[in-house]
């Protein structure tokens, strides 16, 4: 009985570390992870055609992208408007439908321009500073920390 009392808890142990590893793997790879020397990275097997918003920091300020993926090509762009940045509310959300929406101005557009060429006016900002090496994107930390003025007011909503 004794044998078998330490294979139930060997076989517990394995299954709450498995668990463990797993849960730390799905906060740190869809939502990226700063590293201290490379900067913020993103699998990109994570991505979609549909955004996906990345919270990285920068400089002690929150931070947002949006991040999709067309095909092969990755795009990329800081969760802030041109037009409109400096307001709180100066961020953008999804509809569905492929429209993203200003909540400073309400101005939409279809996600397909997100880190685009045409993503000018009441659009986020594009990045186009970032590397791809085999299935991670980073986005090298002076990009975050030379943007995070952008969001020093953002989402401080009554505040």
């Amino acid at each position: 009985i004794n044998a078998m009392k330490k294979i139930i808890f060997l076989i517990i142990a394995l299954i709450l570390i498995t668990l463990l590893v797993s849960a730390y793997r799905s906060e740190t790879v869809p939502s990226g992870r700063k590293h201290e020397t490379a900067g913020f990275t993103v699998d990109i097997t994570d991505l979609t055609e549909w955004p996906i918003f990345i919270d990285p920091e920068a400089d002690g300020i929150a931070m947002q992208l949006i991040a999709v993926r067309a095909g092969d090509e990755v795009r990329l762009a800081f969760n802030t408007c041109q037009a409109c940045q400096g307001s709180p509310w100066a961020w953008f959300e999804y509809l569905g439908d492929d429209v993203l929406q200003c909540q400073n101005c309400h101005q939409t557009f279809k996600t397909e321009i997100v880190g685009t060429e045409e993503a000018i006016g009441c659009c986020p900002i594009t990045i186009t500073d970032f590397n791809v090496e085999g299935n991670l994107l980073t986005v090298p930390e002076t990009v975050l920390t030379e943007n995070a003025f952008r969001f020093k007011n953002w989402k401080q909503v009554g505040q």
